[in-house]
């Protein structure tokens, strides 16, 4: 792990994964001993999931780590699916494998079926390359469950029957701002907020905006299981970063749906097709809105498609 990974203050960055891990305090700085914490996060000092070498054969009972061959001879690392409560969520055991997407490895100990559900760190039969690459997407694995859980930080059994309620950001207002420049004043007009009260007046208090951990979305329909980003400009970079908080958001914020993704950009300038198609195929909707000049405020018109997406409500 360590020859292969580059080494960044007390731990090593998995280069590709963005998996951070560390020694967890066992050993010299530089060096692993016998536990490891992959997905350290260096804020909260919690992990996505932490292997501790096994000590031999323990029947099936001992630690969440073990080493298995499997029919071919071949070694691998398993790990039982459990994850202890820590600051970024609480415990994680029935569900495991709902919230990992990952799949259990049968487990035979002394010629009998295991009764624990046991999952593969990494395949040691293979190249440090692909041990690497495996025991990372294990831990990211591992991470995505922690935040699927909602990060509760209490223990418990049942992280999705008993999650913390959701936390909302506050409603975005509309408005116009002057500032003394170098030879006069400059008007902003913040018009994100004057867009989300459009929407506001037609759907109500069922828009939201799901907030956690210092991310909070732009706005969400919960009956009609949409989440919206609102853009004031069509250039790449708004594009860019409009993708980018529509496909993590879900899994950063308290939303507990796979929401459909709205981009919602003004009819002016045009969005470069190119840019439209990319988007498209990755599933996200397009609709826009139009702004006039109104007497005090500018105001916002929006597209009957998009008026019509936000009042479609989803079978119970």
């Amino acid at each position: 792990m360590t020859a292969n990974a580059k080494q960044v203050d007390d731990g090593w960055h998995i280069e590709g994964s963005g998996v951070y891990f560390t020694n967890y305090g066992h050993g010299q700085p530089g060096e692993i001993t016998n536990q490891i914490m992959l997905g350290y996060d260096p804020d909260t000092g919690s992990s996505a999931v932490k292997i501790v070498t096994p000590k031999g054969p323990r029947a099936d009972k001992g630690p969440t780590t073990v080493l298995a061959v499997d029919d071919d001879g071949r070694s691998h690392l398993l790990r039982e699916g459990r994850l202890q409560p820590n600051k970024i969520s609480g415990f994680i055991k029935d569900h495991f494998e709902e919230l990992t997407g990952l799949r259990p490895s049968p487990l035979t100990v002394d010629g009998a079926d295991s009764e624990r559900r046991y999952y593969v760190v990494a395949s040691l039969s293979s190249d440090p390359k692909t041990i690497l690459t495996q025991t990372a997407a294990f831990a990211n694995a591992c991470m995505q469950a922690r935040s699927l859980a909602d990060g509760r930080t209490s223990p418990g059994p049942d992280p999705i029957g008993n999650r913390k309620r959701p936390t909302y950001g506050a409603d975005e207002k509309g408005s116009i701002v002057t500032y003394e420049v170098t030879g006069g004043l400059k008007e902003v007009v913040k018009l994100q907020g004057y867009v989300y009260e459009e929407i506001k007046k037609i759907i109500g208090v069922d828009l939201t905006k799901p907030a956690e951990g210092g991310y909070c979305v732009d706005g969400m329909i919960g009956p009609a299981n949409l989440l919206i980003e609102i853009k004031t400009g069509t250039s790449a970079q708004c594009i860019y970063e409009a993708v980018g908080q529509l496909l993590l958001y879900p899994r950063l914020t308290s939303i507990k749906t796979c929401p459909a993704q709205a981009l919602l950009i003004p009819e002016s300038p045009t969005l470069n097709p190119k840019l439209s198609a990319a988007v498209t195929n990755l599933g996200i909707l397009i609709f826009t809105y139009g702004v006039k000049q109104g007497k005090n405020k500018p105001n916002i018109v929006l597209s009957r498609a998009f008026v019509e997406r936000c009042l479609e409500y989803c079978p119970k």
